[in-house]
């Protein structure tokens, strides 16, 4: 037969018939004025709860706090001064910097916070490490995050940027760039990811790509090199000009630009000696302005015209930009990016009127700037990141057998001497592609490597 539950209300009674009981028995009095035994036992716990915090408190402490001995780690940091040691044996030598003792201790450990007592306790020996190798050692950014960006602004000033996000930037529109301290024969079109020579004194070339009172801007050679060259924009020779082309073509002779017009876009062509090649606006501007065939506007013709003779592609304009026009953005970049679905390089004109830095106070200002001069002024990197890069060719040749480097987040590019030393530095297996002439631009650390760390010296010279 089912017992009837135990209602609330039968538990709070029951418990003050214990507690009257107890009272009676410890204090001879079941009237219960008071209660100091329910004040001890609360008394009771809160003591109990305090001393386990306290134990935990002093463990926590015990365990975060420098040690009185240094035990088997291998890189040690003194607490009270910031101190780097490393142990070769049974003997602390005191490290360079945190760079020298991974290197030199074989691990990417971090270091061991100690006391100074317990440094002072030990055997030591002859500091080890290199000059002006990386103090701290950041996460290095992936593949998804590592793409390098050059800019130049109003002021001249280049800026190199690694892991900046510049999809606000537009990369649809051209510049006209002069090399600094090159002459004219530097002059460049910066467009669709490439640059090219152009001849201002060409009046054909200055009228297709409307470049009629543009100056050019005045830009360095980093901000150049970190886009690939094709071809110079000039007038294709066009063999047979004006005799007689296909003769399906109507009359049109050699040299003629025809018209194609589409449903939403319209289609350029040039007629040549055994066909038509397609064209861009502006590569039928210029050949039109160098041959004319004595006509002054462009024909229109019909699809089957087209389609009755050979498309070839005998001239070299497949890489003319499509249309003529340049930017006056005051911020100018180019940008490379390595892709590893297709293993090639992506490479961008943008423009806009900013840098596309959120963060402008992660900018840092380099010691090698010379403001409008052919070099590198600034650079910038993620807080708290890094880069661990493979140097490629602006193409992305070489972007499996370049050398290896390390760029801290102040700019500063540290060659690695192999995998094994990047391996102790703690960085990942695989290196991201980066252009090298970029990386040649920025300021140069020493080489990292075991065999230089490992050089003991008993002072350091100062620099001359």
């Amino acid at each position: 037969m089912a017992r009837d539950p135990t209602t609330r209300l039968q538990l709070s009674g029951y418990r003050f018939l214990v507690r009257r009981m107890t009272h009676a028995l410890v204090r001879g009095d079941v009237r219960m004025l008071d209660d100091p035994l329910r004040a001890q036992s609360l008394s009771l716990t809160v003591g109990c709860v305090l001393a386990v915090i306290a134990v935990a408190v002093c463990a926590t402490l015990a365990f975060l706090g420098p040690k009185s001995a240094l035990g088997s780690a291998p890189i040690v940091m003194v607490r009270e001064s910031g101190a780097l040691y490393v142990r070769i044996g049974d003997t602390t030598h005191p490290a360079l910097n945190l760079a020298s003792a991974r290197l030199v201790a074989g691990t990417a450990a971090t270091p061991e916070l100690v006391s100074a007592t317990a440094v002072d306790a030990a055997k030591k020996g002859a500091l080890v490490g290199i000059p002006g190798a990386p103090d701290t050692l950041a996460p290095p950014l992936d593949a998804t995050e590592s793409n390098w960006t050059v800019c130049q602004d109003a002021t001249s000033t280049t800026t190199v940027l690694v892991g900046a996000d510049t999809e606000r930037l537009d990369a649809s529109r051209s510049a006209l760039v002069v090399a600094g301290g090159e002459g004219a024969a530097a002059t460049y079109l910066l467009y669709d990811g490439v640059r090219a020579r152009v001849d201002l004194r060409n009046p054909a070339v200055v009228r297709a790509f409307e470049l009629d009172g543009v100056r050019p801007r005045v830009v360095s050679r980093a901000l150049l090199d970190a886009v690939p060259e094709v071809p110079e924009l000039a007038v294709p020779v066009i063999a047979n000009a004006g005799r007689a082309g296909p003769s399906t073509l109507h009359g049109f002779a050699v040299g003629t630009v025809v018209r194609l017009p589409q449903a939403d876009s319209t289609e350029y062509y040039v007629v040549l000696g055994d066909g038509v090649q397609r064209i861009g606006a502006a590569a039928a501007d210029l050949i039109r302005f160098s041959y004319s065939a004595g006509l002054r506007d462009i024909a229109d013709v019909e699809p089957g015209v087209i389609g009755s003779v050979p498309v070839v592609d005998d001239l070299a304009v497949g890489r003319f930009p499509d249309r003529g026009g340049v930017s006056d953005e005051p911020v100018l970049c180019v940008g490379w990016k390595w892709s590893t679905s297709t293993r090639s390089v992506e490479h961008a004109v943008l423009v806009g009127d900013s840098l596309p830095v959120g963060d402008i106070d992660a900018v840092s200002s380099l010691a090698q700037a010379d403001d409008a001069g052919a070099g590198i002024d600034r650079s910038y990197l993620p807080r708290g990141r890094s880069a661990y890069v493979r140097a490629s060719g602006v193409t992305g040749a070489g972007a499996d057998t370049g050398a290896l480097y390390y760029v801290d987040g102040s700019g500063v590019v540290f060659g690695l001497h192999d995998v094994d030393t990047a391996k102790r530095l703690g960085l990942p297996d695989a290196p991201v592609p980066a252009p090298w002439p970029v990386l040649a631009g920025l300021p140069r650390g020493p080489e990292l490597s075991v065999a230089a760390a490992s050089v003991v010296r008993d002072s350091l010279r100062p620099p001359p």
